[in-house]
């Protein structure tokens, strides 16, 4: 592979210093577009930084101050061919302050292609000695390009009026029936208190083994698909494909699990999963099932997934298991970075990221779990804007789950209680003649 050379933007660099030194009122915007590695010179991202500290105590940037710090970048000798009437050329290197931030942007998207240079070299390098299987040279290469595309992302800030359009458009289209309200369960009780699973939040269904995270997950999954004509993106990382239709074929068909894993089905049963094969032929649930996934692949998927189909709801099962994409770092660590880049995940496509959770054993020894019982990481907890525990009461009866919502960002906590039917694998309400 032929390296390429990106034209340096030397020029537009030293127009925007020069617009900032002329026109200290523009440093904030200019700060917004741009960060020190964005300037290919050395002499330049250091005088870029300098003249953001001096901003930043509030004092002045000018031919003056700036004077003094190009006299000791020439005395250590850290460039030695820039010439000591560099601070002049740059005032007179700015046609126009005014357009500080257009430079900026210049120089922004010099950057970005060098950036993505050294990104495809990596990737060709790693392609042609590869040391390890081709899953970890594609991880790496989503992870460098969609590195790049984060650290670029630009927030916009807009005044609040703005905001209140937007709300008042949301509540218009929930008065009408035509969206705004979150995704449903389908269990009407945790809809209530939740108003079901909202755009952009990251949801945590946390759950010991075998009290039914999986299940809940289905039942919510199932109802987005074929009541909401929602659509899904399941990944699983704990159950194959195949298990998986499996048990939405007897939560819904409904079958008994116990007559489906022994295969003793009638022709009547079996007809009933075959119409559910043909419900959900119709709709757009889709779901990866490999054993090792990382963020950076179910982000991708997910990316894909919401172009070409319009997914609006993903579903994780479950989060611990995800694979980190640097195994250097602590567990705690670990587990926390999975859960932020799930969180932004959530705001970057705008719909729900439901992950499942284990929590510690030691929430076995207590009559209720707690948020602190989330295991592995109190970052999972900061991150997560709903947070569900579910377990075994006491006193409860062999179906009945108790749902702690105990944490709601910007709603109520609350206790309900559940019902798992486990002959089918899917919750209903609590009370009898509710129908999801």
């Amino acid at each position: 592979m032929r390296e390429v050379n990106v034209p340096p933007a030397g020029e537009a660099e030293r127009a925007v210093l020069g617009a900032m030194l002329q026109d200290n009122r523009v440093i904030d915007d200019v700060a917004l577009i741009l960060r020190e590695r964005d300037f290919r010179s050395f002499c330049n991202r250091v005088l870029f930084t300098e003249i953001l500290n001096l901003h930043n105590r509030g004092e002045p940037a000018d031919k003056v101050t700036m004077a003094g710090v190009m006299e000791r970048i020439i005395t250590r000798n850290q460039q030695a061919d820039v010439p000591a009437t560099y601070i002049a050329e740059l005032w007179d290197a700015a046609p126009s302050p005014a357009n500080a931030a257009y430079y900026a942007r210049l120089v922004r998207d010099a950057s970005v292609r060098q950036q993505l240079v050294q990104v495809a070299t990596d990737i060709h390098r790693a392609a042609v000695n590869p040391t390890g299987p081709p899953e970890d040279i594609l991880a790496a290469a989503e992870r460098g390009i969609f590195g790049i595309a984060e650290e670029n992302q630009q927030g916009n800030t807009m005044h609040i009026r703005q905001a209140f359009a937007e709300e008042f458009d949301r509540l218009d289209a929930m008065k009408a029936g035509t969206g705004g309200v979150g995704i449903q369960t389908g269990l009407i009780d945790l809809d209530v208190l939740t108003g079901g699973f909202r755009d952009s939040e990251l949801v945590i269904l946390a759950a010991r083994p075998s009290i039914g995270k999986t299940s809940l997950a289905l039942t919510l999954a199932i109802h987005a698909s074929l009541k909401a004509n929602v659509g899904v993106f399941f990944a699983s990382l704990e159950q194959s494909r195949v298990e998986l239709a499996g048990r939405i074929g007897c939560a819904e068909a409904p079958v008994s699990s116990s007559v489906y894993r022994q295969g003793f089905l009638s022709t009547e049963e079996i007809a009933k999963l075959h119409s559910v094969r043909d419900k959900f032929s119709k709709t757009e649930f889709h779901v990866a099932d490999y054993p090792v996934q990382t963020v950076t692949q179910i982000a991708a998927n997910a990316r894909r997934l919401k172009r070409q189909h319009g997914i609006k709801l993903i579903i994780i099962d479950y989060l611990q298991l995800v694979e980190p994409d640097n195994r250097r770092e602590s567990r705690q660590e670990q587990v926390a970075g999975v859960s932020r880049r799930l969180k932004q995940l959530a705001r970057e496509l705008t719909v729900p990221v439901v992950a499942l959770a284990q929590l510690n054993r030691g929430a076995e020894t207590q009559d209720k779990p707690r948020l602190c019982d989330l295991r592995e990481s109190g970052g999972i907890e900061a991150d997560a804007d709903v947070v569900v525990l579910l377990h075994v009461p006491d006193d409860a009866k062999k179906s009945e789950i108790g749902a702690i919502v105990a944490k709601q960002r910007n709603g109520p906590t609350g206790e309900l209680t559940l019902w798992l039917d486990r002959e089918h694998m899917k919750f209903q309400n609590f009370e009898h003649g509710r129908e999801l």
